[in-house]
């Protein structure tokens, strides 16, 4: 077993937690908390099953594993700086 096969687990865990709390204190929604639950659990997966990705990839009709969750880290990436774009452009006007 790889090292990063126990350390991405972990991870996960302490930042589902730390959304967790950040919801009961107010400051994350129920939609947030679940939307990073389901990524979190998804790099776990990743991490300990790393066939998964292989699975995904040809659902998709691409030929590797990694590149799938390359394309998936964009996509998400690309998502996040749109999404803070409009937060941005909103707040200016």
């Amino acid at each position: 077993m790889y090292l990063y096969a126990l350390i991405f687990p972990i991870i996960s865990v302490i930042a589902i937690i730390w959304f967790i709390t950040r919801y009961f204190k107010g400051k994350n929604s129920f939609t947030t908390v679940i939307l990073w639950s389901i990524f979190w659990i998804v790099v776990s997966l990743f991490a300990i099953f790393p066939n998964i990705s292989i699975t995904f990839a040809r659902l998709f009709g691409i030929t590797r594993g990694l590149d799938f969750v390359i394309i998936l880290v964009f996509v998400i990436l690309f998502y996040t700086v749109l999404r803070l774009y409009f937060i941005v452009d909103k707040m200016q006007n």
